[in-house]
């Protein structure tokens, strides 16, 4: 799936951005100090300021607003100063981010206050702090000064209230948001109700279509009474089961339908009935953990045990994956459940 092209309008931005495998990015004091140093040369380069700031151990934080349509450029540079600086420092190899950055335009300068409180209040989120402004690597410390830094929003909050429920909703919006741009004016298109996911749909389809229209896993989580871990989880896997289907069908498994099939369309059961008949072995292996076995089993009784096209197949798959003390013979005597069952309406 193509990337969605970034908004690179003049406004505010919410940038978030993790270590690979979520590892430390910042390892002391000076890591920390050096990462803003190249942060301020950027907003020279770029012109832009910084309302607020949390730089936690593996990830950071910026609320930046904009002077040109430039914000891929900005931040690119950042990352990659910064990673040449760490990779030297430490004698360190490879990327050192997950990823590109993750930007969100604040299509509402009203919500602003919101999302200031929700950054500076990582550190209480984490435990590492029991009140904001403790924090040294967040804004509301006042413990670095920098040309770039606007302290505008930071002096006009009280960081003596809680981070509230309301709050938590407002900034959920920003996320969620579907961003269109319509010639000079960003559009933001609202999304259905999220119970409107789970009327019809089965949980999991639900789960992925609302996050793939703008839905934050928090929000889900939250409407289904799970934890982030849990939505996360079926995510997951779920993205890996539509990645083995895209492999599966690039070796042309498939090869007798639509070059275009998806797993979406598919479903599970096609996806599990072609794995054990042409899959090769590791694809297999992969298909158990990412399918269950409870699954898979019922799968191979209904389309594969009884096909005697595959009898050498469905002995290494009784032997190996189900744990069945048979010989080959066993399948040559089991009958076609659903020719038994046609004979017999026919009768």
């Amino acid at each position: 799936m193509p990337r969605k092209n970034r908004i690179e309008k003049v406004g505010f931005y919410h940038i978030i951005n993790y270590g690979v495998a979520r590892s430390n990015i910042y390892l002391c004091d000076d890591d920390f100090m050096k990462f803003l140093e190249i942060v301020q040369d950027a907003s020279n380069d770029y012109g832009f300021e910084i309302y607020s700031f949390c730089l936690m151990n593996n990830h950071y934080h910026l609320l930046i607003k904009t002077k040109m349509e430039n914000l891929s450029s900005a931040l690119q540079k950042i990352n990659s100063r910064y990673s040449i600086y760490f990779n030297n420092n430490y004698k360190r190899v490879g990327p050192l981010w997950q990823g590109r950055f993750k930007s969100w335009f604040v299509y509402d300068e009203r919500y602003l206050q919101a999302l200031v409180k929700y950054i500076e209040f990582n550190p209480i989120k984490a435990n590492i702090t029991q009140t904001s402004g403790e924090y040294k690597w967040a804004m509301s410390s006042y413990n670095v000064e920098f040309l770039m830094l606007n302290v505008e929003l930071i002096k006009a909050i009280d960081f003596n209230d809680v981070f509230t429920e309301k709050e938590q909703e407002v900034v959920d919006k920003i996320y969620s948001a579907k961003l269109t741009i319509e010639k000079d004016s960003i559009k933001n298109e609202k999304l259905e109700p999220l119970e409107n996911y789970f009327n019809d749909n089965i949980r999991v389809v639900a789960i992925v279509k609302a996050i793939s229209d703008g839905y934050r896993q928090t929000q889900i989580a939250r409407f289904l009474k799970l934890s982030n871990v849990a939505i996360s989880k079926i995510y997951k896997i779920y993205k890996q089961k539509v990645k083995l289907f895209d492999k599966l069908r690039d070796k042309g498994i498939f090869w007798s339908f639509s070059k275009d099939i998806s797993y979406e369309g598919a479903g599970e059961n096609f996806t599990m009935e072609y794995l054990l008949k042409y899959g090769d072995f590791d694809d297999m292996l992969l298909g158990f953990e990412l399918f269950g076995k409870r699954a898979m089993k019922k799968v191979w009784e209904e389309k594969l045990k009884s096909d005697k096209r595959f009898i050498k197949l469905n002995l290494m798959i009784a032997r190996l994956f189900f744990g069945m003390d048979v010989e080959s013979s066993y399948f040559k005597e089991v009958k076609n459940a659903r020719f038994e069952k046609l004979k017999l309406l026919a009768s």
